[in-house]
């Protein structure tokens, strides 16, 4: 189980401010809203500064709002930190590992990881978060998460990247789809077939739409999912393609399901893998051994890929 240390008070305040309502926070948190009020007025009134303005659009955090804020991300990345020693005195043979991961990897990596690290280090509880690529960079900043397997991450100080892999985006398509069988395939064509494209709340959204936006506008039938997983079983039953790259529909590609085409059209953007940890937090023993074992896994699982597109 993992220590928990961080003040109430501050652990509500941070989600009034991530969330932008104390209602948000209370439906998130499990909490009533009248308990998370009283502890952030019980602040205000302690100190005599307001926290928050509250404004129509939202609770927005005042300078002091903001200086408290930063007092509770450092009294949770302190938490971790102690967290992660307590854990290291104990040896290799225990430990409680938080991992962060896309929905993409789900039905592919994931369980071979969660498999890998049972048979491996039977005395480690495994905490996985199936999360947003920002959300995933923001709980190790934060020290929520021990290490994440996060698509498309900043260059960030704050951060340790162990492995990072580039991945061009294709189309992906049933076998017997018209395309599957295609050295390659432009954009222009493939919106002319039903596309599932993915939502704005997924990272790759935001890339196609920066660089290549008219596909959306130009697409003569389309869906729109916020999971991957959704995406590629929509591409499975046939009617529909998709574009991804090959390490998001990688347990497809190996097994048969889908073909890979790649995009011809120029500029086409490669989208970025990587593991990442806390530069400012020291990993135990067993953590690192761990984040080997994952790089090692993600090598493996592309190369297998790779060899079966």
């Amino acid at each position: 189980m993992t220590l928990h240390l961080v003040p109430r008070s501050l652990q509500y305040l941070e989600q009034v401010a991530q969330l932008g309502s104390i209602q948000a926070a209370s439906r998130e948190l499990g909490i009533s809203a009248s308990a998370i009020h009283r502890q952030i007025t019980a602040i205000e009134d302690t100190l005599g500064e307001m926290l928050f303005e509250r404004e129509t659009k939202g609770m927005i955090l005042t300078p002091t709002g903001r200086m408290i804020l930063n007092l509770a991300r450092e009294w949770r990345l302190d938490n971790a930190r102690l967290w992660s020693e307590v854990q290291a005195n104990r040896g290799i043979e225990h430990g409680h590992v938080r991992i962060a991961a896309m929905d993409g990897m789900v039905n592919g990596f994931i369980p071979e990881l969660v498999n890998e690290i049972a048979h491996l280090f039977p005395k480690v509880d495994v905490e996985i978060e199936i999360t947003s690529p920002d959300n995933a960079v923001k709980g190790v900043v934060n020290g929520d998460f021990d290490f994440a397997a996060v698509v498309n991450p900043a260059p960030d100080d704050k951060l340790t990247f162990h492995w990072s892999g580039e991945f061009p985006l294709g189309c992906i398509a049933a076998p017997d789809h018209p395309v599957a069988g295609a050295d390659g395939i432009d954009l222009h064509e493939l919106v002319s077939y039903p596309v599932v494209f993915q939502s704005r709340a997924l990272s790759i959204r935001k890339l196609l739409e920066a660089r290549h936006g008219w596909i959306f506008e130009k697409a003569e039938s389309a869906v729109v999912v916020n999971s991957i997983q959704l995406m590629k079983h929509l591409v499975v039953s046939g009617r529909y393609l998709a574009v991804t790259s090959e390490l998001d529909a990688g347990p497809e590609i190996r097994s048969g399901q889908v073909r890979f085409v790649p995009i011809t059209d120029p500029f086409i953007f490669r989208q970025r893998f990587a593991v990442i940890s806390n530069a400012q937090m020291p990993e135990s023993v067993t953590n690192q051994k761990i984040i080997s074992h994952t790089v090692q896994t993600l090598r493996s699982l592309t190369a297998s890929t790779s060899a079966a597109k």
